[in-house]
């Protein structure tokens, strides 16, 4: 079957919602700012048709929330707001009931109201504790960062996430949820570095989820309650309704990086764990890592979410061996790297990038980065030794997480060499079930050591940093990073694939068969857009149409049915 004919269903283009939003960010910068749109987008925040439309079919014939364009946008709004939790765009378009929850300390039931009595009072009390919540993000003092690092030893717990909501038509509402990235602060890396498993999934991602989890009853919406006769309603409440097809409410998530991460997790257990219907919910994640092992009760494909993936992103393809939902593809060109990478020129900075391109290309998902990383780490342990190591803790990086694990390891380089290459061996085993092959690993160590060798320390770690941030980027220095680019420009060439677990072995993708009605479809989002589509050709893998069900309804079947 040809899903040319399914394709615009699922990914539909709205021209004049378009236009809207390109005005929008043509205006004359002397006109006032429009009230309640997304800063990123110009998209209406307040405009929630395109999350809440009946399932459809996917390319690969499985049900999910129809992609749209605005929907995708809404979206990276939402993603990105749980960063600067700049909340005043959301409550000019209709959301109320905000709750912040930065690891163990939760603000929770932000109002806002039209009633001049006693709104002063409550919009000062609520912009001190988004301030505190804000505050939060931030490096604290020496002892406060240790006393924090510390805690992740046992659990990590470093969950940030958004709750808010808005009301629909018919007594309906839209409960969002944003989760936050990997912060600015050291210790939100260690969680990220669990690559260990518990209970299928990545370690650290599903510690986070569940910790945010455990507090769905002091998560609060006091204006929802009201609305609805209700003394109180609580997160925990509402997730028990969505149980139902005839809930009151629908769920809409999303997260970069980790917070996609977590995103997946949450998703998964709210499926198993909770009982909340699939059909109540929709989820966007961009720069997603794979998060689970592939030992689920569901089919990986089944979950109704989307992953906008950039090429070149490292983190996608790390974490642990699959996503869940459908994911989407971007294939960065030359063109598109110039646009938002802001790479050095430098010939040795160039050099540099092009001796470790080869290792970039190989590392193509979670045991084969902890490979060539434990190679690397050997290697720079090899060749610049203790004291040479320990000397690069009084430099500046120009990364704020790195500048503060390298601060955090208290003048002992080598130690904390040395454990990223125990994590990293461990690790691999958890995920694919065997230790490192040390004849693989010395094979690697003899072709990098030339490249260590050739270059200084700090020019090839500038060359893993400007392969690892750039096409990471949601936004980058107040103007739009890789997902915003792609996002706003890049939708049209986006190649679907779903992971799929064999009988044996590893997961593996499996991407949609090209169509001609995707040319098409690029032109009709390039003209109805009015930016400037990102050049290149697009490029296609065909992998066949469809999958076959993995998950454990499919696999009874198989086994009842006569041969």
């Amino acid at each position: 079957m040809n899903f040319s004919l399914n394709l615009p269903a699922w990914f539909p283009i709205a021209p004049k919602a378009q236009a809207e939003a390109s005005g929008a960010q043509n205006a004359p910068e002397a006109s006032p700012r429009p009230l309640g749109l997304g800063p990123i987008t110009g998209r209406d925040l307040s405009e929630l048709t395109s999350l809440t439309q009946p399932f459809v079919r996917d390319p690969f014939d499985r049900l999910r929330p129809p992609f749209s364009r605005e929907a995708a946008e809404l979206s990276l709004e939402l993603a990105s707001m749980a960063y600067t939790l700049d909340l005043e765009p959301w409550a000019e378009a209709g959301w109320n009931d905000f709750s912040i929850q930065i690891d163990d300390a939760l603000q929770s039931g932000l109002t806002h109201g039209t009633s001049a009595d006693g709104e002063r009072m409550r919009a000062l009390i609520n912009a001190l504790k988004v301030r505190r919540a804000k505050a939060a993000l931030r490096e604290r003092n020496p002892v406060s960062q240790v006393m924090s690092a510390l805690r992740q030893r046992e659990r990590s717990d470093t969950i940030k996430a958004v709750c808010m909501m808005h009301p629909l038509p018919e007594g309906r509402f839209l409960l969002a949820i944003g989760f936050m990235g990997t912060g600015k602060r050291f210790y939100d890396w260690i969680s990220n570095f669990r690559f260990t498993t518990e209970e299928g999934f990545h370690k650290g991602f599903y510690q986070l989820s569940t910790y945010f989890e455990q507090g769905a009853e002091s998560i609060v919406f006091p204006a929802t309650a009201q609305a609805l006769g209700l003394e109180k309603l609580t997160l925990g409440e509402v997730l028990s309704e969505m149980k139902s097809l005839s809930s009151r409410f629908r769920l809409w998530m999303a997260g970069h990086s980790q917070g996609g991460a977590v995103m997946q997790v949450f998703c998964h257990r709210l499926m198993t764990d909770w009982g909340v219907l699939a059909q109540n919910m929709t989820g966007y994640g961009f720069a997603s890592p794979t998060v689970a092992t592939g030992r689920l009760v569901h089919d990986p494909a089944a979950y109704p979410l989307y992953h906008i993936l950039n090429s070149d992103d490292m983190v996608p393809r790390m974490g642990a061996l699959l996503h869940l939902g459908l994911c989407l593809e971007f294939p960065a060109d030359d063109d598109f790297r110039d646009r938002c990478y802001d790479l050095s020129s430098l010939p040795a900075d160039v050099a540099a990038r092009l001796a470790l391109a080869p290792y970039q290309r190989a590392m193509v998902d979670t045991p084969t980065i902890l490979m060539y990383g434990t190679a690397f780490c050997q290697c720079m342990a090899e060749e610049k030794g203790e004291e040479g190591l320990s000397s690069l803790l009084d430099r500046k990086w120009a990364v704020p997480a790195v500048d503060r694990m390298l601060q955090a390891a208290g003048g002992k380089a080598m130690g904390l060499l040395d454990r990223l290459i125990e994590n990293a061996q461990n690790g691999h085993a958890a995920l694919t079930g065997q230790p490192m092959d040390e004849q693989a690993l010395a094979a690697l160590r003899d072709r990098m050591r030339p490249i260590v060798h050739a270059f200084p320390f700090r020019r090839l770690m500038g060359a893993v940093l400007a392969y690892c941030m750039p096409p990471h980027h949601l936004v980058r220095r107040g103007q739009d990073g890789a997902y915003a680019v792609i996002v706003k420009d890049g939708l049209a060439r986006l190649r679907p694939f779903v992971w799929v677990n064999p009988d044996r072995g590893m997961p593996v993708k499996r991407y949609a068969r090209p169509s001609g009605c995707l040319a098409v479809l690029r032109a009709q989002a390039a003209a109805s857009s009015g930016r400037r589509a990102v050049r290149g050709p697009l490029v296609y893998r065909a992998c066949g149409m469809g999958v076959r069900r993995t998950g454990l309804a499919a696999r009874r079947a198989r086994a009842r049915k006569p041969l």
